[in-house]
């Protein structure tokens, strides 16, 4: 085992390592741009469903829709993310630091 892994795995629990940061800060800048693509109304229910964490029938009753209506916007916003996620993970390049 190298010593730079020694640090690594000696690290676990504490604070994430800065390419770690990096990293997730990179990932939710990429998610935040492709959830801007989505129309509105999708958008709106994909907030309040993983940012709010309510229930379909909490949406329904805020956007003065029904749940069903709700399940379908969110399915279609979630396959549209996939679809966009997949397109652009294409033009990824992982980033695996090495030891010395």
């Amino acid at each position: 085992m190298y010593l730079d892994e020694e640090l690594i795995e000696s690290r676990e629990g504490e604070q994430p390592m800065p390419f770690e940061r990096l990293e997730e800060e990179e990932a939710a800048a990429f998610l935040t741009r492709i959830i801007g693509t989505l129309p509105p109304r999708q958008q709106e229910v994909l907030r309040l469903k993983f940012q709010n964490d309510l229930s379909y029938r909490q949406i329904a009753d805020i956007t003065k829709t029904t749940t069903n209506n709700v399940g379908v916007l969110i399915h279609t916003a979630l396959k549209t993310l996939r679809q966009h996620y997949r397109e652009a993970s294409k033009d990824f390049i992982p980033f695996n630091p090495k030891t010395i």
